[in-house]
């Protein structure tokens, strides 16, 4: 492996034709070891500091015959957030704010009008509007009257929440222009950032968890996700105990203007809800179909997603504003990036819903075969399925067919693919040390699903011909999670 930055190597292949080359960031090559061809660090996804620690580099053609480039060391930690597991890199640190990459490129793109419904207040917003709804498009509420929520004065600070929170409280800061986590981040020191005019880097907070905490006492989530979320449904509530069950229901997010994350799906494509306190949001929104989603894995997969648009390589990609007072809902399974205008302060909070099971399950699946690390993913997905089996299936056992067909199809069909999920789970010939914990008593547990899944397919079955029903079900066991649900729009 040679690096340059003092020889004239060739052109790099992998360069956009606009790209900035006068830029430092375009100052560290790499020569491929095998045949020999040179690329710009950058253009390969690799920071400057890997590039320094790598033995032998093998470029992307050259991979499949000869094996991945080899380091001198321990590889070091790429980012690792939850949509994605390679890094993002765009600049080097130092780079002036002023430039900003993904801001060329969301710019030189063309993006779909905003055409999902947005509602005056939350009124209309219930369990039952969310059964029926003959499509999963997100929407808007305009006003916060009418959703039950609780949420901090519109003109709270940072600084302000620094004191409530305590500014001492440790906080994961992203660096906008390489995705990546900063460490050793506190209140403090981030409210401090916010408020001064040194902005050289692009940071950003997206993760900051508040539940139990002197700001998660001051909010309610939206009345309808508390009663539709399966975390509070069916995790027993005695068993419930701090780090030992999900917390992912109220974030707090501060970004400063031209923050942006990339394109991703958020945890087990949990649904999402946001709340603008302050500033603005604009949301790039591409629909769950099956070929977008084969797309966003293979682009998140590849070396060139840190100098490439998801949004190029789908037909559809919707840009929503929100402003100061609305609220937007993501249903599950969106893949979405998101850009801030001005500095703008969010409340927000993942859940996930019975009539999206099907997708946040094949978006567990998803999550594994790209290789989201654990911390990434949602908590106790595992343990959480092995309660909705177990209680589920002795709902099922004790109804009658009155409250059977009360239930919609993609609520069953969520319950047919957990419980199938689960009997391959239980199935297996070996386990984690991790997963037999999360699963419990596995005879048990094997018992529940096959039950649940007689009981439930039984249910489908009378819903659809036989023809149709053989079909659709070897598509839920073999894995058909995703879908973009529209009037009129053939499934």
């Amino acid at each position: 492996m040679s690096s340059s930055d003092s020889e004239d190597p060739q052109e790099c292949p992998l360069c956009a034709e606009d790209a900035p080359i006068e830029l430092p960031a375009y100052e560290t090559w790499l020569q491929c070891d095998v045949c020999e061809e040179w690329y710009h660090g950058i253009c390969v996804g690799l920071l400057a500091t890997e590039c320094e620690r790598i033995d032998k580099f093998h470029c992307k053609k050259c991979v499949e015959k000869h094996g991945p480039s080899s380091y001198k060391g321990p590889e070091l930690r790429r980012s690792s957030r939850q949509h994605s597991s390679v890094d993002y890199t765009m600049l080097n640190e130092g780079q002036p704010a002023t430039f900003n990459q993904y801001l060329l490129r969301l710019d030189g793109h063309e993006f779909m009008d905003d055409e999902f419904e947005h509602l005056d207040d939350g009124h209309e917003v219930t369990v039952e509007w969310l059964r029926s709804r003959d499509t999963n498009d997100p929407f808007v509420v305009e006003s916060a009257q009418g959703l039950g929520m609780e949420m901090p004065e519109s003109k709270i600070t940072v600084a302000e929440i620094a004191d409530i929170m305590g500014r001492e409280t440790s906080v994961s800061v992203m660096d906008v222009l390489t995705q990546e986590e900063l460490s050793d981040w506190t209140l403090g020191s981030w409210a401090q950032y916010f408020g001064s005019t040194d902005r050289r880097r692009i940071l950003n907070v997206i993760s900051l968890e508040v539940t139990d905490t002197p700001l998660g006492d001051k909010i309610r989530r939206p009345r309808v996700v508390d009663e539709v979320d399966l975390v509070e449904r069916y995790w027993p509530a005695a068993k419930r105990k701090p780090n030992k069950y999900p917390r992912v229901k109220t974030y707090c997010l501060m970004s400063v203007e031209n923050a942006y994350t990339d394109f991703h799906v958020d945890f087990s494509a949990t649904w999402v809800y946001y709340h603008v306190l302050s500033g603005e949001k604009v949301f790039y929104l591409v629909p769950p179909t099956p070929s977008n989603m084969r797309k966003f894995e293979s682009w998140s997969k590849s070396p060139e997603q840190a100098v490439s648009l998801f949004a190029e390589s789908v037909r559809q990609c919707f840009k929503v504003h929100v402003a100061a007072g609305q609220t937007l809902f993501i249903p599950a399974g969106w893949i979405h990036a998101v850009f801030t205008p001005a500095d703008t302060i969010v409340i927000g909070g993942n859940f996930l819903v019975l009539q999206s099971l099907n997708t946040h399950i094949g978006t567990y699946k998803l999550e594994a075969r790209t290789h989201v690390p654990v911390r990434y993913r949602f908590p106790f997905f595992l343990k959480l399925c092995r309660y909705m089996v177990e209680l589920l299936a002795r709902k099922w056992c004790k109804m009658d067919q009155r409250a059977k067909t009360k239930w919609t199809l993609s609520e069953l069909e969520g319950a047919f693919v957990l419980a199938a999920f689960l009997e391959v789970r239980v199935a297996a010939d070996e386990h984690e040390p991790s997963e037999a914990r999360a699963l419990g008593d596995l005879e048990s547990l094997r018992v529940h699903a096959v039950n649940l899944l007689q009981l439930t397919g039984a249910e489908l079955g009378l819903r659809m011909t036989p023809d149709e029903w053989a079909n659709r079900e070897l598509q839920l066991r073999e894995g058909c999670h995703f879908r973009w649900i529209r009037p009129g729009m053939s499934q």
